[in-house]
């Protein structure tokens, strides 16, 4: 007899982002206000809020497991822009993460101390 599988909704929660936090901090407040903005954009004709809503959100699920996970589930229903949008969101991870660890492993190689004393 096959084993239930389990909904991706109710599995462990993934191990968190590889950022450090201050990155963390800056990619959530950055989606939130891009969220602020898209809301304020749907009633202003001025501002795009379609699309400063979708780069809120995909931002928000950058910084946060649990909003991420939120995001899969509502998004399920449209899986080409989930696709477009995990691509976005990939790819502004792996640019976070490469330019934040690069400067964090050039402090840690500056702060050892020099051997040929």
């Amino acid at each position: 007899m096959k084993p239930r599988r389990v909904p991706r909704s109710e599995r462990p929660r993934y191990q968190r982002l590889p950022l450090p936090t201050w990155v963390r901090v800056l990619v959530l407040t950055a989606g939130w206000i891009l969220v602020l903005v898209g809301i304020a954009g749907i009633f202003l004709p001025i501002l795009q809020g379609g699309l400063s809503l979708a780069i809120g959100f995909a931002l928000l699920s950058l910084g946060s497991q649990s909003f991420h996970l939120w995001l899969r589930r509502l998004m399920g229903r449209w899986p080409g822009l989930w696709k477009k949008m995990e691509r976005f969101r990939r790819r502004v991870h792996g640019w976070l993460h490469r330019n934040t660890s690069s400067a964090a492993d050039r402090r840690r190689a500056d702060d050892r101390p020099d051997d040929a004393g």
